[in-house]
């Protein structure tokens, strides 16, 4: 009787380990966010002035004749769409760099009267490559996660997005900003992953960098907590 007990038990211990899902989670990076006190002095007495976004070509002329990709137009434009959501006067940036390549200034404060520009925020590097990496394999039942160590390194690309705030008066650099984007944010069974290599020796092979799709949403998001930051 004890024995058949105990091989009961064994049994349900089996079947609940096999019903387990083994999903990978990335660790996260996290983001990078400084303002100066003139910034938050500005924003208190500025809900919604005059913006510009300002992209890393710089050839860009009037925004009908830009020659940024397709799909760096779209997160662009994504920016843009929730800085006018938030009550912000979005200036064209195309005219905004035609109109600072007729006057020849680097000067911010003239820059300001040529252009009726407060700030300047300006996208310094969009990175869809960011390589990710992890040995861990997390387990997940109806009951609990439990995480191990697996003997293959867990590789996905994620995102990371940077903007330089300018308030174009003072001529300064008011604020830094870096966002991550973590892939498998809710985790990635570990049957998605494509492999190379033999058994004892398996890779995990990267192949497409995050889609635009999945860039749009980050960015978007992104703009809404560089927002509230102004606003905080």
């Amino acid at each position: 009787m004890r024995n058949l007990i105990l091989c009961a038990a064994i049994t349900v211990t089996l079947l609940s380990c096999s019903s387990a899902t083994k999903v990978i989670k990335f660790p996260k990076q996290s983001d990078e966010v400084f303002a100066n006190n003139n910034l938050k002095e500005f924003f208190n007495t500025n809900n919604t002035p005059n913006i510009v976004l300002r992209v890393p070509n710089n050839n860009d002329k009037a925004t009908s004749n830009t020659s940024t990709s397709k799909d760096n137009n779209v997160l662009y434009n994504a920016i843009e769409k929730g800085l006018l959501k938030q009550g912000f006067s979005v200036r064209d940036r195309g005219l905004f760099n035609e109109l600072l390549s007729k006057s020849q200034t680097t000067d911010y404060s003239k820059i300001k009267e040529l252009t009726n520009t407060d700030v300047i925020l300006e996208v310094v590097n969009i990175d869809p490559a960011v390589v990710y990496t992890t040995n861990k394999i997390t387990l997940v039942s109806k009951k609990k996660e439990t995480e191990q160590i697996g003997n293959v390194d867990y590789k996905k690309y994620g995102a990371s997005v940077e903007f330089r705030l300018i308030m174009v008066k003072n001529n300064e650099i008011a604020g830094t900003y870096k966002y991550n984007y973590q892939p498998c944010p809710k985790g990635c069974e570990v049957g998605t992953f494509k492999f190379t290599g033999k058994r004892h020796n398996k890779k995990v092979e990267l192949r497409e960098t995050v889609s635009v799709n999945t860039l749009e949403e980050f960015i978007t998001l992104c703009t809404q907590d560089l927002i509230r930051s102004f606003k905080s």
